[in-house]
């Protein structure tokens, strides 16, 4: 039997992510299943198993995924103040979601929708996101752009819960808010209200 190269085993890996996305997105975390996220991706049953040990971690990859991406376009050396650095993390996560739908609605509609027993998982693999969120504020704080009533950590999570509705609310398609107008609303209702 021939080996499989690195770049194979990467672009399958990355055909069952992109699979997955979409059951996930269609199904749920509870719903979601093996057999069909590898016959999407156009393999047998068996070859996710070669991959990930659970769809819990194939579920938690995707997130972890879509938090890297997210920070790899962020410029957090750009001279930029705190605001202007979350509406710029808002910015980017708008135009994630926009391009890949399947991904927003792992993320905005299945995320929030976790039982109680994926929740370490969940805060594992959002952490990254957390903490580089949790940096801009504290810079804000100390700067004296933002104010203090809270840390900066739980500021950070509030910012993505905040985040993740408005845009739930943007790709529901019966709401007056669209996903141009996520930016503008987090920054009104959200990031002025951190304002010192």
């Amino acid at each position: 039997m021939p080996r499989v190269s690195v770049r194979e085993k990467t672009a399958t890996k990355q055909r069952l992510v992109e699979a997955a996305k979409s059951e996930f997105a269609q199904r749920g975390l509870a719903g979601a299943r093996f057999d069909e996220i590898s016959r999407a991706a156009g393999f047998a049953k068996g070859t996710i198993y070669n991959y990930f040990d659970s769809k819990e971690a194939l579920f938690f990859t995707i997130v972890a995924e879509w938090c890297a991406a997210l920070l790899a376009s962020v410029d957090f050396a750009t001279g930029l103040t705190a605001r202007e650095q979350l509406l710029e993390i808002a910015r980017l996560d708008v135009e994630i979601a926009s391009k890949d739908p399947d991904l927003a609605a792992v993320i905005i509609y299945q995320m929030p929708a976790l039982s109680g027993t994926h929740r370490s998982a969940a805060d594992a693999a959002l952490a990254p996101g957390i903490d580089a969120l949790s940096l801009v504020i504290a810079a804000g704080i100390n700067d004296g752009e933002f104010s203090d009533s809270f840390d900066a950590h739980t500021y950070g999570r509030l910012f993505l819960a905040a985040l993740s509705a408005i845009e739930q609310e943007a790709l529901a398609g019966t709401s007056a808010i669209g996903l141009d107008d996520v930016v503008p609303v987090v920054d009104r209702h959200f990031i002025a209200g951190l304002l010192a």
